[in-house]
Protein backbone atom coordinates (compact mmCIF):
# COMPACT_ATOMS: atom_id res chain seq x y z
CA UNK A 1 0.00 0.00 0.00
CA UNK A 2 0.99 3.53 -1.02
CA UNK A 3 3.27 5.30 2.05
CA UNK A 4 0.58 8.15 1.47
CA UNK A 5 -2.20 6.09 2.33
CA UNK A 6 -0.73 5.19 5.67
CA UNK A 7 -0.07 8.66 6.65
CA UNK A 8 -3.89 9.13 5.86
CA UNK A 9 -5.07 5.98 8.01
CA UNK A 10 -3.03 7.33 10.61
CA UNK A 11 -4.96 10.77 10.35
CA UNK A 12 -8.19 8.59 10.85
CA UNK A 13 -6.66 7.88 14.16
CA UNK A 14 -5.93 11.17 15.19
CA UNK A 15 -9.29 12.30 14.13
CA UNK A 16 -10.77 9.93 17.21
CA UNK A 17 -8.01 11.59 19.42
CA UNK A 18 -8.63 15.01 18.67
CA UNK A 19 -12.58 14.24 19.21
CA UNK A 20 -12.04 13.35 22.75
CA UNK A 21 -10.09 15.38 23.83
CA UNK A 22 -11.83 18.79 22.04
CA UNK A 23 -15.57 17.34 22.38
CA UNK A 24 -15.69 18.73 26.31
CA UNK A 25 -15.65 22.35 24.61
CA UNK A 26 -18.79 21.48 23.82
CA UNK A 27 -20.55 19.20 26.31
CA UNK A 28 -18.77 21.42 29.12
CA UNK A 29 -22.43 23.09 29.88
CA UNK A 30 -23.85 19.81 30.00
CA UNK A 31 -21.40 17.48 32.46
CA UNK A 32 -21.21 20.59 34.99
CA UNK A 33 -24.96 20.45 35.25
CA UNK A 34 -24.90 16.49 35.42
CA UNK A 35 -22.34 15.69 37.49
CA UNK A 36 -23.39 19.05 39.83
CA UNK A 37 -19.95 20.90 39.78
CA UNK A 38 -18.73 24.16 39.04
CA UNK A 39 -18.70 25.22 35.32
CA UNK A 40 -14.54 26.15 35.90
CA UNK A 41 -14.44 22.33 37.59
CA UNK A 42 -15.75 20.98 34.39
CA UNK A 43 -13.26 23.03 32.27
CA UNK A 44 -10.52 20.96 34.20
CA UNK A 45 -11.44 18.01 32.49
CA UNK A 46 -9.00 19.93 29.66
CA UNK A 47 -6.47 19.97 31.96
CA UNK A 48 -6.85 16.11 33.72
CA UNK A 49 -6.70 15.18 29.54
CA UNK A 50 -3.72 17.56 29.09
CA UNK A 51 -1.04 16.96 32.23
CA UNK A 52 -1.79 12.84 31.23
CA UNK A 53 -0.77 13.84 28.06
CA UNK A 54 1.51 16.41 28.58
CA UNK A 55 4.02 14.37 31.43
CA UNK A 56 2.99 10.60 30.63
CA UNK A 57 3.45 10.15 27.07
CA UNK A 58 7.02 11.13 26.86
CA UNK A 59 7.71 8.40 30.01
CA UNK A 60 5.57 5.89 28.07
CA UNK A 61 7.63 6.32 25.00
CA UNK A 62 10.58 6.00 26.42
CA UNK A 63 9.45 2.92 28.20
CA UNK A 64 8.14 1.09 25.31
CA UNK A 65 11.30 2.50 23.33
CA UNK A 66 11.86 -0.88 21.90
CA UNK A 67 8.31 -2.12 21.33
CA UNK A 68 7.49 -2.40 17.40
CA UNK A 69 5.71 1.23 16.43
CA UNK A 70 2.54 -0.16 14.69
CA UNK A 71 1.67 -2.73 17.57
CA UNK A 72 2.43 0.34 20.08
CA UNK A 73 0.03 2.84 17.33
CA UNK A 74 -3.03 -0.16 18.10
CA UNK A 75 -2.01 -0.65 21.73
CA UNK A 76 -2.71 3.09 22.13
CA UNK A 77 -5.87 2.79 20.79
CA UNK A 78 -7.00 -0.08 21.99
CA UNK A 79 -6.59 2.10 25.61
CA UNK A 80 -8.04 5.00 24.15
CA UNK A 81 -11.24 2.46 23.51
CA UNK A 82 -11.24 1.86 27.07
CA UNK A 83 -10.95 5.28 28.48
CA UNK A 84 -14.10 6.33 25.80
CA UNK A 85 -15.77 3.20 27.72
CA UNK A 86 -15.21 4.56 31.04
CA UNK A 87 -16.10 8.00 30.31
CA UNK A 88 -19.35 6.70 29.24
CA UNK A 89 -20.21 4.25 32.40
CA UNK A 90 -18.87 6.65 34.64
CA UNK A 91 -21.24 7.55 37.91
CA UNK A 92 -19.46 10.66 38.85
CA UNK A 93 -16.73 13.49 38.42
CA UNK A 94 -13.97 11.36 39.76
CA UNK A 95 -14.51 8.54 37.54
CA UNK A 96 -14.80 10.96 34.51
CA UNK A 97 -11.97 12.18 35.42
CA UNK A 98 -10.06 9.28 35.74
CA UNK A 99 -11.09 8.67 32.05
CA UNK A 100 -9.77 11.95 30.89
CA UNK A 101 -6.38 10.72 32.38
CA UNK A 102 -6.49 7.55 30.45
CA UNK A 103 -7.45 9.09 27.14
CA UNK A 104 -4.48 11.95 27.51
CA UNK A 105 -2.09 9.14 28.01
CA UNK A 106 -2.91 6.73 25.18
CA UNK A 107 -3.84 9.55 22.87
CA UNK A 108 -0.41 11.37 23.61
CA UNK A 109 1.47 8.15 23.04
CA UNK A 110 -0.90 7.76 19.93
CA UNK A 111 -0.28 11.13 18.69
CA UNK A 112 3.24 11.98 19.08
CA UNK A 113 3.87 8.08 17.30
CA UNK A 114 1.19 9.15 14.61
CA UNK A 115 3.27 12.69 13.81
CA UNK A 116 6.75 10.98 13.56
CA UNK A 117 5.79 8.18 11.66
CA UNK A 118 3.85 10.54 9.01
CA UNK A 119 7.47 12.70 9.53
CA UNK A 120 9.61 8.99 8.24
CA UNK A 121 7.02 7.90 5.65
CA UNK A 122 7.00 10.96 3.45
CA UNK A 123 10.01 12.12 0.94
CA UNK A 124 12.23 15.04 2.56
CA UNK A 125 10.56 17.70 0.73
CA UNK A 126 6.72 16.56 1.81
CA UNK A 127 7.22 16.37 5.59
CA UNK A 128 5.73 19.33 6.67
CA UNK A 129 2.61 18.45 4.18
CA UNK A 130 2.80 14.93 6.02
CA UNK A 131 2.63 16.40 9.43
CA UNK A 132 -0.03 19.07 8.69
CA UNK A 133 -1.93 15.74 7.16
CA UNK A 134 -1.68 14.41 10.68
CA UNK A 135 -2.83 17.24 11.98
CA UNK A 136 -5.68 18.05 9.90
CA UNK A 137 -7.11 14.57 11.15
CA UNK A 138 -7.50 17.01 14.51
CA UNK A 139 -9.02 19.76 12.50
CA UNK A 140 -11.39 17.23 11.09
CA UNK A 141 -12.43 16.57 14.26
CA UNK A 142 -13.38 20.41 15.03
CA UNK A 143 -15.30 20.20 11.35
CA UNK A 144 -17.13 16.93 12.23
CA UNK A 145 -16.33 15.46 15.52
CA UNK A 146 -17.10 18.43 17.89
CA UNK A 147 -20.11 20.02 16.35
CA UNK A 148 -21.69 16.56 15.87
CA UNK A 149 -20.73 15.79 19.43
CA UNK A 150 -22.31 18.87 20.73
CA UNK A 151 -25.56 17.73 18.72
CA UNK A 152 -25.73 13.96 20.15
CA UNK A 153 -25.15 15.28 23.64
CA UNK A 154 -28.09 17.78 23.32
CA UNK A 155 -30.09 14.95 21.91
CA UNK A 156 -28.88 11.69 23.79
CA UNK A 157 -27.01 13.02 26.65
CA UNK A 158 -23.31 13.56 26.66
CA UNK A 159 -22.40 10.25 27.68
CA UNK A 160 -23.48 8.65 24.55
CA UNK A 161 -20.63 10.95 22.49
CA UNK A 162 -17.83 8.44 24.43
CA UNK A 163 -19.45 5.60 23.33
CA UNK A 164 -19.45 6.74 19.68
CA UNK A 165 -16.15 7.54 19.37
CA UNK A 166 -15.36 4.14 20.77
CA UNK A 167 -17.08 2.34 18.13
CA UNK A 168 -15.28 4.55 15.75
CA UNK A 169 -11.91 4.00 17.17
CA UNK A 170 -12.44 0.40 16.51
CA UNK A 171 -12.69 0.71 13.41
CA UNK A 172 -9.19 2.87 13.20
CA UNK A 173 -7.43 0.56 15.25
CA UNK A 174 -8.41 -2.74 12.65
CA UNK A 175 -7.35 -0.43 9.59
CA UNK A 176 -4.14 1.33 10.83
CA UNK A 177 -3.35 -2.73 11.74
CA UNK A 178 -4.52 -4.22 8.58
CA UNK A 179 -2.77 -1.48 6.36
CA UNK A 180 -0.40 0.52 7.96
CA UNK A 181 2.90 -0.06 6.25
CA UNK A 182 5.84 -1.20 8.78
CA UNK A 183 7.70 1.40 10.14
CA UNK A 184 10.80 2.55 10.13
CA UNK A 185 12.88 2.20 13.15
CA UNK A 186 14.60 4.97 15.13
CA UNK A 187 17.04 4.80 17.06
CA UNK A 188 17.11 4.72 20.85
CA UNK A 189 17.31 7.58 23.11
CA UNK A 190 17.82 7.48 26.68
CA UNK A 191 15.61 9.85 28.71
CA UNK A 192 18.19 11.69 30.32
CA UNK A 193 19.37 12.50 26.62
CA UNK A 194 16.13 13.79 25.61
CA UNK A 195 15.93 16.04 28.88
CA UNK A 196 19.80 17.08 28.09
CA UNK A 197 18.14 18.89 24.69
CA UNK A 198 16.68 21.57 26.85
CA UNK A 199 19.93 22.57 27.51
CA UNK A 200 19.89 24.58 23.66
CA UNK A 201 18.66 27.82 23.87
CA UNK A 202 17.11 27.56 20.30
CA UNK A 203 15.21 24.37 21.52
CA UNK A 204 14.24 26.50 25.15
CA UNK A 205 12.81 29.29 22.92
CA UNK A 206 11.04 27.04 20.64
CA UNK A 207 9.12 25.08 23.29
CA UNK A 208 8.02 28.74 24.85
CA UNK A 209 6.45 29.42 20.90
CA UNK A 210 4.16 26.15 21.64
CA UNK A 211 3.56 26.62 24.98
CA UNK A 212 2.32 30.32 24.96
CA UNK A 213 0.63 30.20 22.17
CA UNK A 214 -1.31 27.15 23.09
CA UNK A 215 -1.87 28.87 26.51
CA UNK A 216 -3.40 31.78 24.45
CA UNK A 217 -5.70 29.38 22.76
CA UNK A 218 -6.83 27.22 25.30
CA UNK A 219 -7.44 30.18 27.48
CA UNK A 220 -10.12 31.00 25.04
CA UNK A 221 -11.11 27.60 23.33
CA UNK A 222 -11.54 26.20 26.60
CA UNK A 223 -15.06 27.72 27.16
CA UNK A 224 -15.75 28.84 23.59
CA UNK A 225 -19.35 27.71 24.04
CA UNK A 226 -20.60 30.04 27.00
CA UNK A 227 -18.35 32.71 25.42
CA UNK A 228 -20.38 32.60 22.38
CA UNK A 229 -23.78 32.05 24.22
CA UNK A 230 -23.24 34.78 26.54
CA UNK A 231 -21.25 37.24 23.68
CA UNK A 232 -23.22 36.76 21.04
CA UNK A 233 -26.46 34.99 22.24
CA UNK A 234 -26.27 31.89 20.53
CA UNK A 235 -28.16 28.26 20.92
CA UNK A 236 -26.90 25.59 21.56
CA UNK A 237 -27.66 25.15 17.27
CA UNK A 238 -25.73 28.03 16.60
CA UNK A 239 -23.03 27.58 18.54
CA UNK A 240 -22.33 24.09 16.72
CA UNK A 241 -22.92 25.91 13.39
CA UNK A 242 -19.99 28.14 14.61
CA UNK A 243 -17.84 25.10 15.79
CA UNK A 244 -18.66 23.35 12.13
CA UNK A 245 -17.13 26.58 10.28
CA UNK A 246 -14.81 27.16 12.60
CA UNK A 247 -13.86 23.18 12.32
CA UNK A 248 -13.14 23.81 8.34
CA UNK A 249 -11.36 27.00 8.83
CA UNK A 250 -8.65 24.51 10.75
CA UNK A 251 -8.45 21.83 8.07
CA UNK A 252 -7.72 24.55 5.74
CA UNK A 253 -5.06 26.20 8.53
CA UNK A 254 -3.50 22.71 9.19
CA UNK A 255 -3.01 22.17 4.82
CA UNK A 256 -2.23 26.09 4.90
CA UNK A 257 0.34 25.87 7.42
CA UNK A 258 1.95 22.68 5.93
CA UNK A 259 2.27 24.41 2.15
CA UNK A 260 3.34 27.64 3.70
CA UNK A 261 6.25 25.35 5.79
CA UNK A 262 7.46 23.58 2.51
CA UNK A 263 7.08 26.21 0.23
CA UNK A 264 7.90 29.61 2.20
CA UNK A 265 9.45 28.59 5.09
CA UNK A 266 9.08 27.98 8.99
CA UNK A 267 9.99 31.86 9.61
CA UNK A 268 7.10 33.43 7.84
CA UNK A 269 4.52 31.26 8.24
CA UNK A 270 5.17 31.46 11.82
CA UNK A 271 5.40 35.07 12.27
CA UNK A 272 2.04 35.78 10.19
CA UNK A 273 -0.48 32.61 11.85
CA UNK A 274 1.03 33.93 15.07
CA UNK A 275 0.14 37.57 14.40
CA UNK A 276 -3.28 36.41 13.32
CA UNK A 277 -4.04 34.46 16.10
CA UNK A 278 -3.25 36.99 18.61
CA UNK A 279 -4.83 39.92 16.73
CA UNK A 280 -8.15 38.27 16.66
CA UNK A 281 -8.35 37.16 19.93
CA UNK A 282 -7.95 40.65 21.11
CA UNK A 283 -10.67 42.07 19.00
CA UNK A 284 -13.00 39.08 19.96
CA UNK A 285 -15.00 40.39 22.80
CA UNK A 286 -15.57 43.32 20.51
CA UNK A 287 -16.59 40.86 17.19
CA UNK A 288 -19.10 38.94 19.22
CA UNK A 289 -20.83 41.42 19.73
CA UNK A 290 -22.89 40.70 16.77
CA UNK A 291 -23.98 36.56 16.02
CA UNK A 292 -21.96 36.84 12.02
CA UNK A 293 -19.03 38.80 13.79
CA UNK A 294 -18.64 35.91 16.41
CA UNK A 295 -18.77 33.03 13.78
CA UNK A 296 -16.65 34.96 11.39
CA UNK A 297 -13.73 35.80 14.07
CA UNK A 298 -13.90 32.27 15.63
CA UNK A 299 -13.50 31.27 11.68
CA UNK A 300 -10.42 33.22 11.18
CA UNK A 301 -8.93 32.46 14.63
CA UNK A 302 -8.91 28.83 14.85
CA UNK A 303 -7.63 29.02 11.06
CA UNK A 304 -4.67 30.66 12.49
CA UNK A 305 -4.06 28.63 15.34
CA UNK A 306 -3.54 25.60 13.05
CA UNK A 307 -1.47 27.08 10.24
CA UNK A 308 0.95 27.64 13.47
CA UNK A 309 0.86 24.19 14.22
CA UNK A 310 2.37 22.15 11.45
CA UNK A 311 5.36 25.05 11.07
CA UNK A 312 6.17 24.95 14.73
CA UNK A 313 6.18 21.10 14.62
CA UNK A 314 8.56 20.37 11.66
CA UNK A 315 10.82 23.86 13.31
CA UNK A 316 11.31 21.06 16.43
CA UNK A 317 12.18 18.57 14.04
CA UNK A 318 14.83 20.82 12.22
CA UNK A 319 16.64 21.16 15.68
CA UNK A 320 16.58 17.88 16.46
CA UNK A 321 16.87 16.26 12.90
CA UNK A 322 18.13 12.88 14.29
CA UNK A 323 15.47 11.95 16.62
CA UNK A 324 12.39 13.30 15.27
CA UNK A 325 10.11 11.15 17.92
CA UNK A 326 11.79 12.57 20.31
CA UNK A 327 11.49 16.28 19.34
CA UNK A 328 7.90 15.88 18.78
CA UNK A 329 7.27 13.94 22.29
CA UNK A 330 8.54 16.98 23.53
CA UNK A 331 6.58 19.29 21.51
CA UNK A 332 3.04 17.53 22.25
CA UNK A 333 3.86 17.64 25.47
CA UNK A 334 4.56 21.52 26.02
CA UNK A 335 1.24 21.91 23.57
CA UNK A 336 -0.60 19.77 26.23
CA UNK A 337 0.84 21.47 28.84
CA UNK A 338 -0.12 24.69 27.58
CA UNK A 339 -3.91 23.40 27.21
CA UNK A 340 -4.01 22.88 30.88
CA UNK A 341 -2.99 25.86 31.82
CA UNK A 342 -5.00 28.05 29.25
CA UNK A 343 -7.91 26.00 30.61
CA UNK A 344 -6.87 26.51 34.40
CA UNK A 345 -6.54 30.27 33.93
CA UNK A 346 -9.55 30.44 31.59
CA UNK A 347 -11.42 28.66 34.84
CA UNK A 348 -10.14 31.45 37.25
CA UNK A 349 -11.07 34.07 34.78
CA UNK A 350 -14.80 33.19 34.42
CA UNK A 351 -15.02 32.50 38.01
CA UNK A 352 -13.95 35.77 39.45
CA UNK A 353 -15.13 37.72 36.36
CA UNK A 354 -17.16 37.06 32.90
CA UNK A 355 -15.80 35.23 29.85
CA UNK A 356 -15.42 38.80 27.70
CA UNK A 357 -11.81 39.46 29.08
CA UNK A 358 -10.75 35.61 27.87
CA UNK A 359 -9.91 37.05 24.56
CA UNK A 360 -7.63 39.69 25.87
CA UNK A 361 -5.36 37.52 28.05
CA UNK A 362 -5.28 34.83 25.59
CA UNK A 363 -4.42 37.32 23.02
CA UNK A 364 -1.62 38.85 25.11
CA UNK A 365 -0.19 35.64 25.80
CA UNK A 366 0.33 34.91 21.82
CA UNK A 367 1.86 37.68 21.41
CA UNK A 368 4.39 36.65 24.10
CA UNK A 369 4.98 33.50 22.30
CA UNK A 370 5.04 35.73 19.15
CA UNK A 371 8.11 37.35 20.41
CA UNK A 372 9.98 33.87 21.59
CA UNK A 373 9.67 33.21 18.07
CA UNK A 374 11.72 35.94 17.06
CA UNK A 375 14.14 35.14 19.64
CA UNK A 376 14.78 31.79 18.31
CA UNK A 377 15.20 32.54 14.76
CA UNK A 378 17.56 35.55 15.98
CA UNK A 379 19.38 33.02 18.54
CA UNK A 380 20.02 30.87 15.14
CA UNK A 381 21.09 33.89 13.00
CA UNK A 382 23.73 34.09 16.15
CA UNK A 383 24.44 30.59 16.07
CA UNK A 384 25.25 30.73 12.02
CA UNK A 385 27.18 33.96 11.93
CA UNK A 386 29.90 32.36 14.75
CA UNK A 387 30.12 29.42 12.49
CA UNK A 388 30.70 31.11 9.25
CA UNK A 389 33.51 32.86 11.49
CA UNK A 390 35.24 30.10 12.92
CA UNK A 391 35.37 28.78 9.34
Amino acid sequence: MSRYIGIYLLALGEFMVGTAESIVTGIIGMIAKDTQVPLSLAGQLVTGFSLAFAFGSPLLIAFTARMERKKLLAAALLLFIVGNLLAFFSSGFAVLMASRILLGLSGGVYTVLALAAAANLAPPEKKGSAIGTILMGFSVSLVLGVPAGTMAGDMWGWRSVFLIIAVFSIIAAWAIMAYLPKLPKQETVPLRTQLAALKNSRVVTALLISFLFVTGYSTVYTYITPLLQSAAGMSTALVSTTLLLAGLASAAGSRIGGFATDNWGIRPTLYVSLLLHAAILIAFPFAAQLVVGAMLATMVWIGAVQTTVPAQQYYLITLSPHSSEIALSVNTSVFQLGLAVGAGAGGLIVDRYTAAPLGWVGGATVLLGLFFAWLSFSLGRTASSKAVLSE
